[in-house]
């Protein structure tokens, strides 16, 4: 397998943003020494562990990693050196430390980098340490368990996941004479015209095609998969974006800018944090994105809060399909202490303190344990929508299994820029736009 990813700096900014519009943290890195005097189960001697954290949108879940560090050091005498990096600032880190063989012990990756790195056979098989959570703990949810299995191992211990949904205003919706969010595409695409009232400048679609808009690389192969089509392959070689069901989806899309003008007019030259904008401000009524938005507007307007209302995609010809975002730990081959990050894993995926863990970020960090979805709060009304999601999650490379050359595609925005083009150039058609993009794709594929 030829490892191009690391020689395409394009491709390292672009995946820069992949959680931009995601609810990433600020741009800076911390690191705390979470260690203590504590005594040793088998030695004197202290050992030391270094962790790799994603920083978080939610600082209670911040210090609480950090806190949790601290104690696992305190009881089993580790001195555990944590950084908790903002998601922008990972890339050189790992680069640096995969050259250099220096390598934390546990690191987060997404899913993306848990494919890619493995692609480059720098990674741990975590598949005991995964066994051994599910008879301890009970299942982890299968679809994110599935992302980072390959050739029937894992090579990431699931952490959280993230859903992307439809955000809808209740109001504007009963206004226009709806009482239920759209159940399918058609119906967006009705709903859209209707709400849509220049005027007012206010748009149904808040749907965006900026250059490195990682939303609209995600939903664009949510909306693609619904009607049969795929920008990727069936057997991993050959790749089958041409096709009649990718040209109809390519239409639909279309129409709704080109056609019906659904969406606001600075849309196709959105970056991520774009629809986010839009809707705060009341200029879109329906978009799609991850729990960040929610988080956000409850905290800063509950009048906007109270006025939203949150659904599952829609639906196509063909189903309902979810672009999934898996977020992991692993664990490098170059690891110095493997057995004792195994452990220190196992520390942070314990089900009584997880689950406070990941419900202080409810609804943006989702859990991986199938039991923990029956909590209270993720039954509530606004967060159900983002744990039943991660039952219709399809990953990079569908129809067939996720790989790094489908994480390549994303990480290029191969998809994103074809139809940015096509709604920017009338001249140039659906077919054309699909053909061009099987070209390209193919080229990656064939590397």
């Amino acid at each position: 397998m030829k490892k191009t990813w690391w020689k395409t700096t394009a491709a390292v900014t672009v995946l820069a943003a992949l959680l931009a519009g995601c609810g990433s943290g600020s741009n800076d890195a911390s690191s705390s020494s979470a260690s203590s005097s504590g005594n040793s189960a088998s030695s004197g001697t202290k050992g030391k562990l270094t962790f790799w954290m994603k920083k978080q949108l939610f600082e209670d879940q911040n210090n609480l990693i950090v806190e949790r560090a601290k104690q696992f050091g305190k009881e089993n005498n580790v001195d555990v050196d944590i950084e908790v990096i903002a998601y922008e600032d990972f890339y050189p880190k790992w680069t640096a430390a995969i050259e250099s063989k220096n390598v934390p012990d546990v690191s987060f990756f997404g899913y993306q980098e848990v494919g890619q790195f493995y692609g480059q056979g720098v990674l741990e098989d975590v598949s005991d340490v995964v066994k051994d959570l599910e008879t301890k703990n009970g299942e982890i949810r299968p679809n994110v368990k599935k992302a980072v299995t390959f050739d029937g191992k894992q090579y990431g211990i699931p952490f959280w996941t993230e859903s992307q949904v439809l955000y809808y205003r209740k109001d504007l919706l009963q206004a226009a004479g709806f009482n239920a969010p759209p159940k399918t595409w058609d119906e967006f695409r009705t709903m859209a015209q209707k709400l849509t009232d220049p005027s007012k400048g206010l748009y149904g679609a808040g749907i965006g095609y900026g250059k490195g808009n990682s939303d609209a690389e995600f939903l664009t192969r949510g909306i693609i998969w619904s009607y049969g089509g795929s920008v990727d392959t069936q057997d991993g070689k050959t790749v089958i974006a041409d096709s009649p069901e990718t040209v109809q989806a390519a239409n639909y899309i279309r129409d709704l800018f080109l056609t019906d003008k659904s969406t606001p007019p600075s849309a196709i030259g959105w970056d991520d944090s774009g629809n986010n904008k839009a809707y705060l401000s009341g200029q879109a009524a329906m978009i799609f994105n991850t729990g960040s938005v929610l988080a956000t507007i409850k905290k800063d307007n509950p009048d906007l809060f109270d006025k939203t209302g949150i659904a599952p995609y829609p639906a196509g010809p063909k189903g309902t399909f979810i672009p999934g975002i898996s977020n992991n730990l692993g664990i490098f081959k170059d690891s110095k202490n493997k057995d004792l990050a195994k452990k220190f894993i196992a520390y942070i995926l314990a089900p009584d303190w997880y689950k406070t863990w990941v419900e202080k970020g409810a609804p943006l960090t989702g859990p991986i344990y199938t039991a923990l979805t029956k909590e209270a709060v993720w039954q509530e009304e606004k967060n159900k929508a983002f744990v039943d999601s991660v039952e219709g999650f399809n990953f990079l490379g569908f129809p067939g299994e996720y790989n790094p050359k489908a994480g390549e595609v994303f990480n290029l925005r191969v998809v994103n820029d074809t139809f940015q083009k096509l709604l920017l150039e009338t001249s140039y058609t659906p077919e054309a736009a699909v053909k061009d993009m099987q070209s390209k794709i193919q080229e990656i594929y064939s590397k």
